[in-house]
């Protein structure tokens, strides 16, 4: 008795990991190729904050572009991070994707380790816009999480949460 429930457990345990790993796949473009994604990021005006804070805000915006860039594109998807929004290329199955870091908190890596219990907790808020081929506003959101664990959690999290939902909202279209 107690090994058959010990299977499965174990057989319910190794399907929740390979379903709830699972990314779904970029919907296709019109003509059959790749959607085109293009990628802004704004990480907030450098005057407005302290040298600390503008460190923090770039090491966690460097990382949220490079993972959501391979994310992206291993999900099916031709993305591409642009540095500004006249760059962006207009055309059909293309869209533009703004992010804003609307508010960082690193929290205490400290506190985080030595009380636990959520002490010390880091934090992400960001806002999204989403441009279509014919840079008309298509989708707009806030998103925001907070962790007791690694800070590198809140971008992991978030870019997967963004791929997600330009898969469902893109192939709906």
């Amino acid at each position: 008795m107690i090994r058959r429930i010990a299977v499965l457990l174990g057989l319910a345990a190794v399907t929740g990991l390979f379903t709830g790993c699972a990314t779904s796949k970029a919907p296709m473009a019109s003509g059959g190729g790749k959607i085109k994604i293009f990628i802004v990021s704004d990480r907030g005006n450098p005057e407005e904050m302290e040298e600390k804070q503008w460190r923090y805000r770039n090491e966690v915006g460097t990382y949220m572009e490079t993972d959501l860039l391979a994310r992206l594109n291993r999900t099916g998807y031709e993305a591409k991070l642009i540095t500004s929004k006249e760059e962006f290329v207009p055309g059909p199955d293309t869209y533009l994707i703004s992010m804003e870091i609307e508010s960082y908190n690193p929290g205490s890596s400290a506190a985080r380790m030595l009380v636990g219990f959520g002490a010390g907790a880091c934090s992400l808020d960001m806002h999204y816009v989403v441009f279509d081929g014919q840079s008309k506003k298509v989708m707009e959101w806030d998103d925001g999480i907070g962790t007791a664990g690694d800070w590198r959690r809140l971008p992991i999290t978030l870019d997967d949460k963004l791929v997600r939902k330009l898969n469902t909202d893109l192939a709906a279209k």
